[in-house]
């Protein structure tokens, strides 16, 4: 159970890292933008959809993606971020990666995939990525903060491995000694379903 975890969180933390880099890279339209705390998943996700949808119609959320480096706990919940989401066109076996501000979105890349990709229910998702970051603190990640300074906080929204439930993955990581911690959240209900260490 643990290695499978683990195999988790490093295959999220890849994907995680993919779609910050990407982000990075690709500055939006009209310079710069500051973010401010607030732009939540929630809030990106509109923006982002229009913008996969005039790639592709029938472009659907495959996951949604953020981080943070180098905070203390009270800072994570007032610092703001960009969001790296992900949409699949059935139609063309392709994903597209939105990058998304406060200042707009912009499709970043758009890759060939399998036809299996699988996407996520909207539908369900009520729980926002502000509340995810506040589980994450309550239930270990102030800690692990506080006792790696420096250490990268990334939330992940998508489908549940081997399951269709929509589900938020926070984890720490602390690349110097290669501590991690992490707490996966029901997207639906805010319930904490797992957590490791």
């Amino acid at each position: 159970m643990k290695v499978r975890l683990l195999l988790v969180i490093l295959g999220v933390a890849v994907v995680a890292v993919y779609g910050v880099l990407a982000i990075m890279m690709v500055g939006l339209p009209g310079g710069v933008t500051t973010l401010k705390a607030g732009f939540t998943a929630k809030d990106a996700y509109p923006m982002a959809l229009r913008e996969a949808q005039s790639w592709q119609a029938d472009a659907q959320l495959v996951s949604a993606t953020a981080s943070w480096g180098e905070l203390t706990a009270e800072q994570l919940l007032q610092e703001g971020t960009s969001w790296g989401i992900t949409f699949f066109s059935p139609q063309t076996r392709q994903i597209r990666i939105v990058s998304v501000t406060q200042g707009g979105a912009e499709g970043v890349e758009s890759i060939d995939v399998p036809p299996t990709v699988r996407t996520a229910d909207v539908t369900s998702w009520r729980v926002d990525s502000p509340e995810v970051l506040r589980l994450f603190l309550d239930h270990g990640g102030r800690d692990f903060l506080g006792q790696h300074p420096g250490a990268t906080v990334s939330l992940r929204l998508g489908p549940e491995e081997n399951s269709e439930r929509l589900v938020w993955l926070a984890f720490g990581i602390y690349s110097a000694d290669r501590s991690s911690m992490s707490l996966q959240v029901d997207a639906s209900s805010g319930e904490v379903i797992g957590r490791a260490p």
